[in-house]
């Protein structure tokens, strides 16, 4: 961790290498491997070493995740101030920047899908700019982490009152959203008939599914 956390730092923040981590974020995993850009940014040459190319799935993918989350935290507008003033905080603070960079990049490592790492990277985002807190980071980075990428759409219709019952969805994906916290459900009806019991019930976006919505994937 002592060289990857600055290099992961100075990649992040530093608008250089911008572009570069834009270009290897839309190019295909295979793409990577020929890039040569990836020895121009400082986090791809600590981990692979000045000069050497990508030649393992598991660093094509951590390369990629990465990409993906910087190109996601560079969406949008965060001030210059408050910028300035969350890169000073962790470059005077070494274990700040461990808790907080190494997390996420542990996170990226276990990360599968593109889209996880965009939503982590929105949450980063949101973070430096003081929208949300650090606890608000941990929590919606781990939710992010157990969700399945086929719920979203639902999550966004529930956030949208496109859908407000369960009998307008599949159960099971309403029982998995309310699993990591993101909705609530409370019994609206139950029906009897000859073949047994049926329970509809309201569904509504929690507090924390709220900020996921927000910050995440609107």
């Amino acid at each position: 961790m002592d060289e990857i956390i600055p290099a992961f730092e100075t990649t992040l923040f530093d608008p250089a290498f911008t572009d570069a981590c834009l270009e290897i974020a839309e190019a295909g995993v295979d793409s990577v491997v020929d890039n040569p850009l990836i020895n121009s940014i400082p986090f791809a040459s600590v981990l692979l070493g000045v000069g050497k190319t990508v030649k393992n799935f598991h660093d094509r993918n951590l390369l990629k995740q990465t990409a993906q989350f910087i190109n996601a935290f560079n969406c949008g507008n965060i001030s210059e101030q408050k910028l300035k003033k969350h890169r000073e905080k962790i470059n005077k603070n070494p274990k700040k920047a461990e808790e907080e960079l190494g997390r996420v990049l542990i996170l990226l490592d276990r990360n599968i899908e593109l889209k996880k790492s965009k939503i982590l990277g929105h949450f980063y985002h949101s973070y430096v700019n003081e929208n949300i807190n650090w606890d608000q980071f941990c929590e919606l980075s781990d939710v992010n982490e157990k969700l399945f990428i086929s719920d979203i759409q639902l999550l966004r219709q529930i956030s949208n009152k496109e859908i407000t019952q369960t009998n307008q969805c599949k159960m099971y994906r309403v029982e998995r959203l309310n699993a990591v916290g993101l909705i609530n459900t409370a019994t609206s009806s139950i029906t009897i008939s000859d073949r047994g019991g049926a329970t509809n019930k309201m569904i509504e976006v929690s507090e924390l599914g709220s900020l996921f919505c927000q910050y995440g994937i609107n």
